[in-house]
């Protein structure tokens, strides 16, 4: 019996003497980029920067879906819908205040828009994609 107590406060002795590796979060534009690029693609984020708290992200991405021999309506169509997805998407999960953003194509601006919390989108194309 006297063994058993032995070898019980070793044990404890060993086991709070090893240090404790606790998972931290990623930081709060990690989490944005992931939740954007989950649906976007693998690298498309060029930008992000989540301040104020985590109230305010603004990203820029390179367009996943705008293609060169589409119309221009079917253009303004597929970005509305990535912006819409991927601005969702982070907004589902991380509940900021207000996301900006910009949708690129080789560093070209080819739409820029914003989301709120409650739900407001709006979304302001370039010039040859009609303003």
């Amino acid at each position: 019996m006297a063994i058993m107590g032995w070898w019980s406060a070793v044990l404890l002795v060993v086991v709070t003497a090893l240090p404790l590796r606790i998972a931290q979060a990623p930081a709060p534009d990690v989490v944005a980029r992931n939740l954007a690029e989950n649906v976007l693609g693998q690298g498309t984020v060029q930008r992000i920067q989540v301040s104020s708290g985590g109230a305010l992200v603004d990203i820029a991405w390179e367009a996943a879906l705008y293609r060169p021999t589409h119309t221009i309506q079917k253009n303004r169509e597929q970005l509305r819908g990535e912006a819409e997805i991927a601005t969702g998407s982070i907004m589902g999960v991380m509940r900021p205040e207000m996301i900006t953003f910009a949708i690129l194509l080789k560093g070209r601006t080819l739409a820029a828009g914003w989301r709120t919390r409650g739900g407001e989108f709006a979304i302001t194309f370039a010039p040859d994609l009609g303003g």
